[in-house]
């Protein structure tokens, strides 16, 4: 089974209008410790994006002075794989997904590493897997990927105390 956008895209997305002044752009990008957000115009479909870089390294009073125009955006259901190879490939953090024309979520570069290092455990013998999805059998036991279950808490020696 291949992983898509939509496994692991982050749904409720942070976004501003062009409209927006840069200064309020950054008071999102710091309130909820993010490096960028999808520029939206009235009717929702993504027309730029600002970046912390942007922020940073150019001037302008609105969103829209500064904000990247060129954005590259996926489907839903891109595989992963090849959202990894654009991330990288083109240097970015984050990707917009656009169904019909409209945001319905971003993948960035953290959404793929969390999906890489899920755990999964077997629940014939309890033996630890790691990766993206179930492997195909237990090295354990041998069950095949039905018997895996996703591990929702990180291992004890990584948790808050």
């Amino acid at each position: 089974m291949k992983l898509t956008a939509q496994d692991v895209m982050t749904r409720h997305v942070i976004t501003v209008s062009p409209d927006t002044k840069v200064e309020d752009a950054a008071t999102q990008l710091a309130r909820h410790r993010i490096t960028g957000l999808p520029v939206l115009d009235a009717a929702g479909s993504v027309i730029g994006m600002i970046s912390d870089f942007d922020v940073i390294g150019k001037q302008g009073r609105l969103v829209s002075d500064i904000m990247t125009t060129q954005v590259i955006s996926v489907s839903p259901d891109t595989d992963l794989d090849e959202i990894g190879h654009i991330l990288t490939g083109k240097h970015i953090r984050r990707i917009p997904v656009v169904h019909a024309g409209k945001l319905v979520g971003v993948v960035s570069r953290g959404d793929l590493i969390q999906r890489i290092a899920q755990r999964w455990t077997c629940t014939v013998c309890g033996a630890l897997d790691h990766g993206s999805i179930a492997p195909d059998h237990c090295a354990g036991c041998g069950a095949d990927s039905s018997k895996f279950s996703l591990v929702d808490e990180p291992p004890m020696m990584y948790r808050d105390m």
